[in-house]
């Protein structure tokens, strides 16, 4: 470990949310030349390992989203959605369950294994030279589907860690960080804020904030609420060192929404985000490191006696949040600019995200030494890793969907009709005629009612909380349990698609 990061803690913190002047000027007197002492230390190498960890386990999930999509269609599946979906399911929820418990010491030989399989495909397939062949790459509008696939990525492996945290076969490196880390499960609630964003527009008028607050906003602080209410009641645990005591997941995207659609009104056009979410982490981050606000949320001795204390990790992090919300539709605008592309534009693009990758990546480690990575104040550290791990999830299934697979083998059944040419975007997700149904089931059911997926999700795993006792299960039971929640949840939303309803 660094010997910058060793650290004593401090004697004594005030339980008033800010230090005293004195200890404020302390601070800024050690920023400025004088022995700097951190008060909490991190590993940053041991950051570095946990994020590549992390890293791995959402790329596999990726490929095997990727595999699902080869396989269908190789197959001739689409004809039927349950065999669609049973095919799916197998070869997507099956590994990412296995790969956060029981198969986690083999995830390094797993990756090695998909590395060589893609560069197989690329090789026989001649993915590369029939691109090259290609008049124009329709993106699909609005909705790519490479942040259809994100946003089910996200949804897909927050289910099953939430649940799977409870098994003593969960693998405990991916638990939340405390304080400072980059362990799988601390990605949960920013990539959420980061796909949130992938589906927002900048707000230009009142009238869209009304919207966002009423449509989005509202509905996500009511669910905490409600959650709130319901943990009280049935006095159900929940770690306070997570949002607070009374706070939650629901009410942070909630807030933040509301507060992303508020400030971006500021912005003229989509370029001014850059400079709005930049200058708000810059802030963010100065009181965190400055002014000692850091410390303040991560003392454990200060006492939860007022609302502000009892909810200080929720409240404090609210800014970053809005941070990384405003970049992150900055980077959706960004993506979705042109529809319609010539191989050299989607080169070019495909290039620019890709340093777009480095940049942010080479930025993380930067980051994680100086300043480390806290879900918990959602610090600048943390912005920045989940914008590398969003655009890097971008990146592979841009490349992986639009230029090779739909180069090889596109998914084009009935080009003669006019809104086919919605399947690949996500705009139709079900064909009447026939029954036919799009590549990737699972992500489009999800992507359709996610926050419904997410809900029945929840509600499960208070059941299987109660009345199974997790703890006590061995390995191969809690891999059936985790099977079935995850079949149940899916198996919903898939029916819903199906029957073209949109819930939430």
């Amino acid at each position: 470990m660094d010997s910058r990061a060793a650290a004593e803690p401090i004697p004594h913190v005030s339980p008033s949310p800010f230090p005293n002047p004195s200890a404020v000027n302390q601070t800024l007197e050690e920023r400025l030349g004088l022995d700097l002492v951190q008060v909490y230390d991190w590993d940053w190498w041991g950051t570095l390992v946990q994020s590549g960890e992390s890293l791995l386990l959402i790329l596999s999930t990726l490929w095997c989203i990727l595999l699902a999509r080869v396989v269908c269609q190789k197959l001739r599946l689409h004809g039927s959605a349950d065999l669609c979906y049973a095919t799916e399911f197998l070869l997507v929820i099956l590994p990412c369950i296995l790969l956060v418990s029981v198969a986690v010491d083999y995830s390094g030989y797993i990756g090695l294994l998909m590395l060589v399989a893609t560069l197989w495909f690329l090789r026989t397939s001649r993915a590369l030279e029939r691109a090259r062949t290609r008049v124009q790459f329709d993106l699909g509008g609005n909705r790519p589907m490479c942040l259809s696939i994100l946003r089910a990525l996200t949804h897909l492996i927050t289910a099953v860690c939430i649940l799977a945290i409870d098994f003593g076969s969960f693998y405990r490196p991916y638990r939340k960080s405390r304080q400072f880390g980059a362990k799988l499960m601390d990605t949960g609630i920013g990539l959420f804020v980061f796909t949130m964003a992938m589906v927002s527009r900048r707000t230009r008028h009142w009238s869209d904030l009304r919207r966002s607050v009423i449509y989005s906003a509202l509905p996500l602080i009511l669910l905490g609420l409600a959650r709130t209410v319901s943990i009280l009641t049935l006095s159900y645990g929940q770690d306070a060192h997570e949002y607070g005591q009374h706070l939650n997941a629901f009410f942070t995207l909630g807030f933040t929404k509301f507060l992303g659609s508020l400030v971006s009104i500021l912005a003229r056009k989509d370029l001014h985000l850059l400079p709005l979410g930049f200058g708000l982490l810059v802030i963010h981050q100065f009181g965190l490191s400055v002014l000692g606000i850091s410390d303040y949320v991560m003392n454990e001795d200060v006492e939860r006696s007022s609302f502000l204390n009892a909810n200080r990790e929720g409240l404090v992090s609210l800014p970053g949040f809005v941070g990384l919300f405003l970049l992150s539709i900055y980077v959706n605008r960004w993506m979705v600019a042109k529809s319609l592309l010539t191989y050299s534009e989607f080169v070019r693009k495909l290039r620019r995200l890709f340093y777009l990758v480095l940049i942010l990546w080479t930025s993380f480690v930067i980051s994680a030494y100086e300043i480390g990575i806290s879900r918990v104040t959602c610090n600048l550290g943390y912005v920045i890793w989940m914008l590398a791990i969003g655009s890097t999830t971008l990146c592979a299934s841009f490349g992986a969907i639009d230029f090779a697979i739909n180069s090889v083998m596109p998914w084009d059944p009935n080009p003669w009709e006019d809104h086919e040419k919605g399947l690949l975007s996500g705009e139709a997700v079900v064909k009447k005629r026939g029954g036919s149904v799009v590549p990737f089931t699972i992500s489009q059911a999800l992507n359709k009612n996610g926050l419904t997926f997410f809900l029945v999700a929840n509600i499960l795993t208070g059941m299987v909380n109660i009345f199974l006792r997790p703890e006590d299960r061995s390995h191969s039971e809690s891999v059936i349990i985790l099977l079935v929640y995850m079949f149940l949840a899916t198996k919903l939303v898939h029916e819903l698609l199906k029957r073209g309803i949109r819930l939430a």
